[in-house]
């Protein structure tokens, strides 16, 4: 099994003037699309508390915070795949 770096980031949002939310992305394989994972839904009164808040959320896609952001894929061993076809 591999880990994967997660590409993930939180950027804030103000729909209407004076409020403000935020969104955590993730990037896909292709660095240029990103898609939303999670949009707080309240808003704040400042970009500040809203970044913070996102930032506690991107966070909790984090298991290990000196790691930082990975997940776990499973390997394809080629010699099991040979395996299989003879």
């Amino acid at each position: 099994m591999t880990e994967n770096y997660r590409r993930l980031a939180v950027f804030v949002d103000s729909p209407t003037a004076h409020h403000y939310l935020w969104v955590v992305l993730e990037s896909t394989d292709d660095p240029a699309v990103w898609l939303d994972l999670e949009t707080g839904e309240e808003t704040f009164s400042s970009w500040i508390e809203a970044h913070e808040a996102g930032n506690e959320a991107l966070l909790a896609y984090v298991e290990d915070e000196i790691v930082g952001p990975v997940t776990s894929v499973q390997e394809n061993d080629e010699d099991e795949d040979a395996d299989d076809r003879s």
